[in-house]
C-alpha cells in the first residue's frame, strides 16, 4: 500500500506546528520608567511575580500550546505584557504557559488571567490581581492589595491596610492582617489567622468564617453570614463592646453573660455586652449559622 506524500507533508506540518506551539522559550528584558505600572495579561497555565531592584522588566519561561507569542508595549503610562492566543486556538493544551515576570520594587502591578495561577512574592508596591479560577498566592507585604477571584483559592500571607479580598466559591486565607480588611465571599470560607485588624468587613453567604486576628484599639468589626458559622477568637479581658444575634443559629460564648431568646414565638436570640469602656465595636450576624466567642 502506497502513502500519498501529501499526507505525509501535512502531517509533518501539524506535528511541526505542535512542537513549535509547545516549545516556544521566552527571555526578554526592557526597560521601565520608576514608578510606571506594569499590566500583565494571560489565560491559562502559571505565572510568577517577582520584585527586583532593577529597573526593567524582565520576562521568561515557556509559551505554551496555542500561544503565538507575547506582546509586550511600552508607553508613558507603564508597561503591557499580554500572551497572545492563535485565533484557531480551542484550549487543548498539552504543554501550559510558565513564566516568570521580575518587575521593578517602584512598579505597582495588576494581573487578568481566566485559569492561570497568580502567584507573587516580595512586592512591595500596590498589587491589583484578578482570575477567575486560577489560584492567587501573595506573599510579602504590598503597599495595596485588591483581589477579585471566581472559584480559585485567594492566599494573603501578610494584608496591608484597606485591603479588599472577594471571591464566589473560592476560599480566603489571610496569614496576618496588617489594618481595616474587607473580604466577601458567597459559598467559599474566609480565614484570617492572625495580626491586627483596625476595622474590619466580612461577610460571607453560606461559607464559614474564622478570625483569629486581634482587634485593635479603633475600627469597628463587622461579620456577617447567611448560613455558615462564625468564630472569633479574642481575648477576654481586652476592652470591645459586643453585639451578637443569630435567628435560628446557636450562640456560643466563653466569656461575657448568656444569649437571651428575644421571642416566645421565634428562635431569634441576641447577646449585647461590653469588656470596658471605649474599644472597638464588634458585630457578628448570622441568620441560622453557629456563633462562637472564644477566648483566645
Amino acid at each position: 500500500m502506497k502513502t500519498n506524500k501529501t499526507t505525509i507533508a501535512l502531517a509533518l506540518l501539524v506535528l511541526a506546528t505542535g512542537l513549535a506551539w509547545s516549545a516556544q522559550t521566552v527571555n526578554e528584558r526592557h526597560p521601565v520608567a520608576r514608578g510606571a505600572e506594569i499590566d500583565i495579561a494571560n489565560i491559562a497555565g502559571s505565572l510568577t511575580i517577582v520584585e527586583w531592584d532593577a529597573a526593567e522588566v524582565q520576562i521568561e519561561g515557556t509559551l505554551g500550546d496555542g500561544v503565538e507569542g507575547l506582546d509586550v508595549r511600552i508607553d508613558d503610562n507603564g508597561v503591557s505584557i499580554q500572551v497572545e492566543y492563535d485565533e484557531d486556538y480551542h484550549g487543548k493544551q498539552v504543554t501550559q504557559t510558565v513564566l516568570t515576570i521580575r518587575v521593578p520594587s517602584s512598579s505597582p502591578v495588576s494581573v487578568e488571567t481566566i485559569s492561570s495561577s497568580i502567584d507573587v512574592s516580595g512586592v512591595r508596591s500596590a498589587l491589583d490581581l484578578e482570575s477567575v479560577s486560577g489560584r492567587i498566592s501573595v506573599k510579602g507585604m504590598p503597599e495595596s492589595l485588591d483581589i477579585e477571584n471566581v472559584s480559585g483559592a485567594i492566599s494573603v500571607e501578610s494584608a496591608p491596610d484597606k485591603t479588599d479580598l472577594a471571591s464566589v466559591s473560592g476560599s480566603i486565607t489571610v496569614g496576618a492582617a496588617m489594618g481595616s480588611l474587607d473580604a466577601e465571599n458567597v459559598s467559599g470560607s474566609i480565614v484570617i489567622e492572625g495580626g491586627t485588624l483596625a476595622g474590619a468587613d466580612i461577610e460571607t453567604v453560606s461559607g464559614n468564617i474564622t478570625c483569629k486576628a486581634i482587634p485593635g484599639p479603633v475600627g469597628d468589626i463587622d461579620m456577617e453570614t447567611m448560613s455558615g458559622s462564625i468564630t472569633l477568637v479574642v481575648d477576654a479581658g481586652a476592652v470591645a463592646s459586643y453585639d451578637i444575634e443569630t435567628f435560628s443559629g446557636t450562640i456560643a460564648n466563653d466569656f461575657g453573660p448568656e444569649p437571651k431568646k428575644l421571642s416566645k414565638y421565634t428562635p431569634e436570640k441576641e447577646l449585647r455586652f461590653n469588656t470596658g469602656s471605649g474599644g472597638p465595636s464588634i458585630s457578628l450576624n448570622s441568620f441560622s449559622g453557629t456563633i462562637k466567642l472564644l477566648n483566645r
